[in-house]
C-alpha cells in the first residue's frame, strides 16, 4: 500500500522541492515504471483532457446563438464602439474583445460574440488539469481535474455569455497556475509571468485585487519570501504596473470613477452583499455533489505543498465574504476540485479505489442535472413560458430587446419628418440603450443616449428637439423637459415580465434646461 506524503514547502529553497529523488518518488513516477511506457501514458492522458475541452467547447458552440444578446453584452458592444482605457464599471479588455467581434461578426451575431468565452471557457479545462499537475497530481489527478472544470456550474454558467466574468475567470486560473509552477520549481523568472498575467487580469476585472491580495500574504508567510531579495518579485510587479498604467492614468482624469461606483455599488445592491448572500449562493455555484471534492481541495493545498495556494484562496475568499458577491469567487472553484482530484488520487492508492469512478460520475450527474439553469438548452419560447427565467435572470435578460427597439422605432416614426433629425432617446439603464443602438440602425433610429455608467461620458453634442424617453418616471422628465405625455409601454412577444416589461416610453419636448445643467442630473454610478 503506498503512502501519501504532503508535498510541503521546505525551509531551505522552494528549489530544493524537486530534486532527482522526489521526481523519482513521486505520483507520476509510481504510475511510470519506464520511460517509454511513461510516454504514450502521457500522450493518452493529452488526448483526453484535450477532448473533455473540446466536449466544453462544442456544448458552448452548439447553444450559446439560442437566445438573444443579454443586457450586458449590448453595453459591452457599445463600450467597443467607444473604446478607451477605462470604463466606470469594468476595465477595457473585455470591450477591446467586443470590438474584434464586431470587426468579424457585426454588431448582431450572437453568437459570434459568444464564441470568446466559449473558447475561453475551453482553456479552463486544460488549465484545471495543468493546475492539479503542479499542486502534484499525477495522471489520474489531471483528468479528474478536467472533468471537474468541464463540469463546474459556475463555469459552465459563466461561460456561454459575453461578460468580464469568464475572462476574469480565465485569467485567475492562469495567474494560479503560474503561481503553483512557481511553487514547484522555484523557478524565479516566472514571476516575471505572474506580473504579467496580473497586469492583464488587472485589465479584465478589478475583483482580482482580492487574489493578489491572498498572493501577497502567501508570499509573506511562506519561504516564498526569499524570493524578495531577488529582482524577480518587483520586475514582475512592474511589469503588472505597466500593464495597469493606462487605465490608472484614464482613471485620474476622469475623477476615478470606477472607485466611485465600487464604493456606491454594494449600497445600491445590498441584497447581492454580505456574508449571508455570499454563502448562500456557494451552493449552486460549486454543486451539492462536488461540495465532498472542493473540501478535500481545500486540505490538500493547505496540508501540503500547495500550502501557498491555499492561503492565497482563503484570503480571497474571506474579502469576498466580507465585501463581494457570491459569484466573484468562482475562479477559485476550478482550483479547489483541481486539488481535491490530487487528494482523492493520494487516497486511491491506499487502496480506496472506488473514489475516482465515483466522484467522476458525480460530477458529470450534476452537470446534466444543473445544465438546464446553467447553459441555453430550450428553445426561447419554451424558455420565456417557462420557471426558468425567475431561476436565472440572466434568462430573463436575453428577452425582448428587439421588440424594444421596435416599440421606439414606433414612438420615432410618429414624429413629423423635420424633428426627426434633431431627435434624442434617452434610456434610464444601459440595457435600454445597447438595445436601441444594436437592433435600432436597421429601424432608421439615432443612437441612444444615457446617464448610466458609461454612457454618461458619452453625452450627446446636443439636445434641442424632441426626446423620446425609454424607462424614465415621467414625473422626473417634466422637471427637464416641456410637454412630456405617455407615447407607450415596453413588452415583449412572451409577455415576460423581466426587468423592461411595463417600463414607460415617454414622448417630451424641448430641455427646460442647458446640456451642461441637464445632464448631471441623469448620472448613474451604482
Amino acid at each position: 500500500m503506498s503512502e501519501h506524503r504532503p508535498l510541503t514547502i521546505h525551509t531551505s529553497a522552494e528549489a530544493a522541492v524537486l530534486t532527482a529523488p522526489a521526481r523519482a518518488s513521486s505520483p507520476e513516477a509510481a504510475q511510470q515504471p519506464s520511460m517509454t511506457r511513461g510516454r504514450p501514458r502521457r500522450h493518452t492522458e493529452r488526448w483526453v483532457v484535450g477532448g473533455i475541452a473540446l466536449a466544453v467547447l462544442a456544448l458552448h458552440l452548439a447553444t450559446n446563438g439560442l437566445y438573444g444578446f443579454q443586457r450586458d453584452e449590448m453595453y459591452y458592444l457599445d463600450s467597443a464602439r467607444h473604446l478607451a482605457w477605462g470604463f466606470v464599471d469594468y476595465p477595457p479588455l473585455t470591450p477591446t474583445i467586443a470590438r474584434v467581434s464586431l470587426l468579424f461578426f457585426g454588431p448582431t451575431n450572437v453568437w459570434g460574440l459568444r464564441l470568446w468565452p466559449s473558447l475561453a471557457g475551453a482553456v479552463m479545462v486544460v488549465l484545471g488539469a495543468q493546475i492539479a499537475h503542479e499542486l502534484g497530481g499525477g495522471r489520474t489527478a489531471r483528468i479528474l481535474a478536467a472533468i471537474g472544470a468541464a463540469t463546474s456550474p459556475v463555469l459552465l454558467g459563466a461561460n456561454w455569455l459575453f461578460q468580464t466574468v469568464t475572462f476574469d475567470q480565465l485569467m485567475w486560473l492562469v495567474c494560479i497556475w503560474i503561481f503553483a509552477r512557481l511553487l514547484r520549481t522555484g523557478d524565479r523568472r516566472l514571476w516575471l509571468a505572474l506580473g504579467s498575467a496580473v497586469g492583464i487580469g488587472l485589465e479584465t476585472k478589478y475583483t482580482i485585487v482580492a487574489l493578489v491580495a491572498g498572493l501577497m500574504l502567501a508570499v509573506a508567510v511562506t519561504p516564498l519570501r526569499r524570493h524578495l531579495r531577488t529582482a524577480w518579485p518587483w520586475l514582475g510587479v512592474l511589469a503588472a504596473g505597466m500593464i495597469f498604467l493606462p487605465n490608472v492614468v484614464w482613471q485620474i482624469a476622469n475623477g476615478w470613477p470606477s472607485v466611485a461606483f465600487t464604493l456606491a455599488h454594494p449600497v445600491a445592491q445590498s441584497g447581492d452583499f454580505g456574508p449571508f448572500a455570499f454563502l448562500s449562493e456557494q451552493l449552486p455555484l460549486i454543486g451539492p455533489l462536488a461540495i465532498p471534492l472542493w473540501g478535500a481541495g481545500f486540505w490538500w493545498l493547505l496540508s501540503g505543498r500547495g500550502r501557498a495556494v491555499g492561503v492565497a484562496a482563503l484570503v480571497a475568499a474571506g474579502i469576498f465574504l466580507l465585501v463581494g458577491k457570491g459569484y466573484y469567487i468562482g475562479p477559485l472553484h476550478p482550483v479547489l476540485l483541481a486539488a481535491g482530484a490530487c487528494a482523492v488520487e493520494s487516497w486511491t492508492r491506499q487502496r480506496r479505489r472506488w473514489l475516482i469512478p465515483t466522484t467522476a460520475v458525480a460530477l458529470a450527474v450534476q452537470a446534466v442535472v444543473l445544465a438546464p439553469i446553467a447553459i441555453p438548452l430550450f428553445p426561447e419560447s419554451v424558455m420565456a413560458r417557462s420557471a426558468l427565467p425567475s431561476v436565472r435572470t440572466d434568462f430573463a435578460d436575453t428577452i425582448g430587446w428587439r421588440d424594444l427597439a421596435r416599440e421606439v422605432a414606433t414612438v420615432y416614426r410618429r414624429l413629423p419628418v423635420s424633428e426627426r433629425s434633431t431627435t434624442v432617446i434617452l434610456t434610464n439603464n444601459f440595457g435600454e440603450a445597447g438595445a436601441v443602438n444594436t437592433y435600432g440602425p436597421a429601424l432608421g433610429l439615432p443612437a441612444a443616449v444615457s446617464g448610466e455608467l458609461t454612457y454618461y461620458y458619452w453625452k450627446p453634442t446636443r439636445i434641442d428637439g424632441p426626446v423620446i424617453a425609454v424607462g424614465l418616471d415621467l414625473g422626473f422628465l417634466s422637471t427637464l423637459f416641456n410637454g412630456c405625455a405617455p407615447a407607450g409601454t415596453v413588452s415583449n412577444s412572451y409577455v415576460l415580465d423581466n426587468q423592461e416589461f411595463g417600463a414607460p416610453i415617454v414622448l417630451c419636448g424641448r430641455p427646460k434646461l442647458t446640456l451642461d445643467q441637464l445632464w448631471p442630473r441623469l448620472k448613474s454610478f451604482t
